[in-house]
């Protein structure tokens, strides 16, 4: 990259991570960098997070797609953080904060709604796989960040923008990933983002793929889904049966998590054609 590009992504960055634009106090970060933050110090953080912010993640920490109805409800911001992990509750956050900047821009919401689906998805895809949680996590985690410097150059592009540069759709497909890289490491997030985000092939292990592999596939999957369903996450999802009814399906605990997010309206989720429906349709 040459000197003027960079100057000019610096630009980007330096304006939209102001403590005005992100909408949290950034220092909240490094206390949960902090492996020696006690309870009191994480929950403290409460006053520096914003109401929004702290019901955002209590949601998160109380869905069931983090486990709440194993270790029931959280009731204090440290037994959120205890659930969903520091690094994950630092993505979180910065999850949040690109939410904030996408707000009133329906060009940045719709990057945001894929980030986020590409993330739910590439979760799923890593569980099918056999990932262990903890290596379904980093995908998950690299799926949602991997779009982060797309988002920050249009919101730049639609709100910010003095002229000085053009900030095309084709300098933002070149560009947009050494802003990503940048923000990792503007907030210390974890050295595997690089690797998971920046590497620019499949890659392969022994018997199997490896997770940069399936953040790949399953940020083309979403791609595809919003580029040709009118931009939303279509799932078919056969119906509970009576068996399970007390079990949440895989189907509702990602309904749950896209409302949290403030993006049901990118879901849509179909219940299985009925075997009657599936003949008549093969004798058409």
């Amino acid at each position: 990259m040459d000197d003027e590009i960079a100057s000019q992504i610096e630009i980007i960055e330096q304006t939209l991570i102001r403590d005005s634009v992100l909408g949290f106090d950034p220092t909240i970060l490094s206390i949960l960098d902090n492996v020696e933050s006690g309870q009191d110090e994480i929950e403290n953080l409460k006053s520096k997070l914003g109401a929004d912010l702290f019901i955002y993640l209590f949601n998160i920490g109380n869905s069931a797609y983090h486990g709440s109805l194993k270790m029931g409800p959280v009731k204090h911001f440290f037994d959120v953080v205890n659930r969903i992990g520091m690094q994950h509750t630092k993505a979180l956050i910065i999850q949040f904060a690109s939410h904030r900047l996408a707000r009133g821009d329906h060009e940045a919401e719709i990057i945001f709604a894929k980030n986020f689906a590409a993330s739910v998805v590439g979760r799923i895809m890593a569980r099918g796989l056999g990932f262990r949680d903890d290596g379904a996590r980093r995908v998950e985690l690299a799926c949602f960040l991997s779009g982060i410097g797309t988002l920050m150059m249009t919101v730049y592009r639609n709100h910010y923008h003095t002229g000085d540069f053009v900030l095309s759709d084709d300098f933002i497909e070149q560009n947009h990933l050494y802003l990503t890289e940048r923000i990792i490491r503007r907030f210390q997030l974890p050295e595997y983002l690089h690797e998971m985000i920046m590497t620019n092939c499949f890659i392969l292990e022994r018997m199997g793929i490896a997770p940069p592999t399936v953040v790949k596939l399953a940020i083309a999957a979403v791609e595809w889904s919003f580029r040709t369903l009118d931009n939303k996450l279509v799932f078919r999802s056969p119906e509970t049966s009576s068996d399970d009814r007390f079990t949440p399906s895989l189907a509702a605990m990602i309904e749950e998590q896209f409302a949290a997010a403030g993006l049901k309206k990118y879901l849509i989720i179909l219940p299985e054609p009925t075997q009657i429906s599936q003949q008549m349709y093969q004798n058409i």
